[in-house]
């Protein structure tokens, strides 16, 4: 077993009384996950977003990429970066250093394995099954660095019966119910915006592999960590499923309404949308005197948020005649005074204008020397102690740090050179 290394316990005192484990911080002067390695195989959208968080806290992610292509969401444009880089990518691929090697060579596989030696987290992406093919599976690597976390993403598990099938968002968010209650009532099958199947699966999993580095300061060992996209898309469900699993109500889409409470959702104004939030009974009260109807709460079919439900189509008839005979900016000012959400339906170019989020700081710049490239990023959403990571650094091009990757693994210019001629490596310089 290798030796642990210091920089993962040095952030935290132990000891154990009455057999319950007492930590006591010291004071941070590095970012969290600094001095942890992590062989990033991954590739599109879910398990990078899990290792751009790694790395925005201190990791040092060094991502594989194949010949030639790379991440295929290099090309998911337009539109791009650059000729190398495309949106999509620099999404969630910044902080990483990028290797291009072609695993499925003996040569290939001798490099993988020395990073995976080095190294505190492996993580894939790959259909199971893949890497055994390789002898690059937790299996056959475990022996060679007991405290590895070796984590996989895919879409249904690692075994079952559909472990082998390929998976994307779109379709696992159809399979996994999502889609069945997204939309307007008694509208077309509707997606949500942006890619929430990936992004939970993706959070799913860097929290997971954090939790693993927290269980190896305590045991020494390493561990094998599954994702499971469709459980997670499952998991995704919340009230939703509970609401069919105790009481057997499937749910349909319901647009931006709700199914358990009333009023929470948009309503047409005057000049556009406003979403409404009044979560319970006081919040209700609230509302009713900002419409000028303050004996609403008294009427025996809305007094509670129970009946509210069971009475929702004449209390929304009449609420959204009254929300279409002001504006939208009436009704947020007006709520503001109250203890109910008022708020606007925000393009894309409205929200990063909002004033929070201008406040937070939250879009960063990175500059990307090889394509001579600036790059907005939207950083780390976390605050430490009252500071951002703010450790960014510019997705890479493809093969940009092969080299110096190689160098530090101890091969020599004459190797690196041998590796290039047989095109088991790619370098971009």
């Amino acid at each position: 077993m290798k030796v642990m290394r210091p920089s993962l316990l040095q952030p935290m005192l132990r000891s154990v009384t009455s057999n319950t484990l007492h930590i006591q911080s010291k004071t941070l002067s590095s970012l969290p996950l600094e001095g942890v390695k992590v062989v990033d195989m991954t590739r599109v959208l879910a398990a990078p977003y899990a290792t751009m968080n790694l790395s925005d806290l201190g990791a040092d992610v060094i991502k594989v990429e194949r010949p030639g292509i790379g991440d295929e969401t290099r090309k998911w444009g337009p539109p791009f970066l650059s000729p190398t880089l495309s949106n999509y990518f620099a999404c969630c691929n910044r902080n990483k250093r990028s290797i291009v090697v072609d695993y499925t060579t003996h040569d290939g596989q001798v490099i993988i394995k020395k990073l995976m030696a080095q190294s505190d987290v492996f993580v894939e992406n790959l259909k199971p099954g893949t890497l055994k093919k390789y002898k690059l599976d937790y299996e056959n690597i475990k022996s060679s660095n007991e405290e590895l976390i070796f984590a996989s993403l895919s879409g249904y598990g690692q075994d079952g019966p559909y472990s082998k099938q390929g998976a994307y968002d779109v379709p696992l968010s159809a399979e996994g119910g999502l889609m069945g209650i997204t939309g307007p009532v008694d509208g077309e099958p509707v997606k949500v915006g942006v890619a929430l199947t990936d992004i939970c699966s993706g959070l799913y999993l860097y929290s997971s592999i954090v939790a693993a580095l927290y269980h190896r300061t305590k045991t020494g060992l390493g561990q094998q960590i599954d994702v499971s996209m469709f459980s997670t898309q499952l998991s995704m469900l919340v009230n939703v499923a509970s609401n069919y699993l105790n009481s057997g109500i499937i749910a349909k889409p319901l647009g931006s309404s709700h199914l358990s409470i009333v009023p929470y959702q948009a309503f047409k104004t005057s000049d556009a949308y406003v979403v409404i939030a009044a979560n319970n009974d006081s919040q209700f009260y609230d509302l009713s005197e900002a419409v000028g109807w303050p004996w609403l709460p008294s009427n025996p079919m809305f007094s509670t948020n129970e009946l509210r439900v069971e009475n929702s189509e004449e209390l929304l008839k009449h609420l959204t005649e009254r929300f279409a005979e002001e504006t939208t900016e009436y009704w947020v000012d007006i709520a503001s005074s109250f203890s109910f959400t008022a708020a606007p339906i925000n393009n894309i170019q409205e929200a990063f204008e909002h004033p929070q989020a201008i406040h937070s700081d939250i879009v960063k710049t990175v500059h990307n020397e090889v394509d001579d490239v600036d790059i907005k990023v939207v950083g780390h959403p976390v605050k430490f102690n009252g500071k951002d990571p703010n450790n960014y650094t510019a997705p890479p091009v493809l093969g940009q740090h092969t080299i110096s990757i190689l160098q530090d693994l101890g091969y020599s210019d004459e190797e690196i050179r041998v590796l290039q001629k047989k095109n088991i490596i790619q370098s971009a310089t």
